[in-house]
């Protein structure tokens, strides 16, 4: 998991709870860094769901909520990170399909030793879209709240549904959005 979503989720807590309160998750973590992340370093998935539980537990947030509370704080962070991959979208539907492009070779030239988890972006319809993802470890909360974030920025109403498809070697998530109609 790269050191981004710790660097990240350790800001947003730092804003929205406190040095206190990171201060005490860090030294509760025994990471042995102090709290110290690289941002373009590959750290352990267990972790990060070790910090998440831990800030979880020190904020009485449950895990969904804050998970779904940083899933909107990344996506902001990332549209003032990455820019350019945000412009020229005139709607969440036109960002989405430029995700499986800018998963898929902008994040594999800048991490070219990571193996890309599967990703299948789709519009079926002017009204529907159905993103699915695939990992041997889905943060779906996560990924809500991404998508509450992409929301916000294009100023869209949406509807989101999730379908959880288990198997053996992985799981796949199939993310549904419906942009709602306005009845006149």
């Amino acid at each position: 998991m790269k050191g981004i979503f710790f660097t990240e989720i350790l800001e947003m807590s730092e804003s929205e709870f406190g040095c206190e309160t990171v201060e005490k998750v860090v030294s509760l973590l025994g990471a042995g860094n102090n709290g110290v992340y690289d941002s373009m370093q590959d750290y352990s998935y267990k972790q990060f769901n070790e910090l998440v539980t831990l800030l979880s537990e020190e904020t009485r947030l449950s895990k969904s909520d804050l998970s779904k509370n940083f899933g909107e704080y990344l996506f902001s962070r990332l549209v003032i990170l990455y820019r350019p991959e945000f412009a020229g979208n005139s709607d969440v539907f036109e960002f989405l399909e430029q995700i499986d492009y800018f998963i898929h070779v902008k994040m594999q030239e800048r991490f070219p030793h990571k193996g890309l988890k599967g990703f299948k972006a789709e519009r079926i319809d002017d009204s529907t879209f159905i993103i699915s993802y695939e990992s041997k470890k889905v943060f779906v909360d996560l990924a809500i709240g991404m998508f509450m974030g992409c929301q916000r920025f294009f100023n869209e109403d949406l509807t989101l549904s999730c379908e959880y498809i288990a198997n053996v070697d992985k799981d796949v998530v199939r993310f549904t959005l419906s942009k709602n109609s306005v009845l006149i």
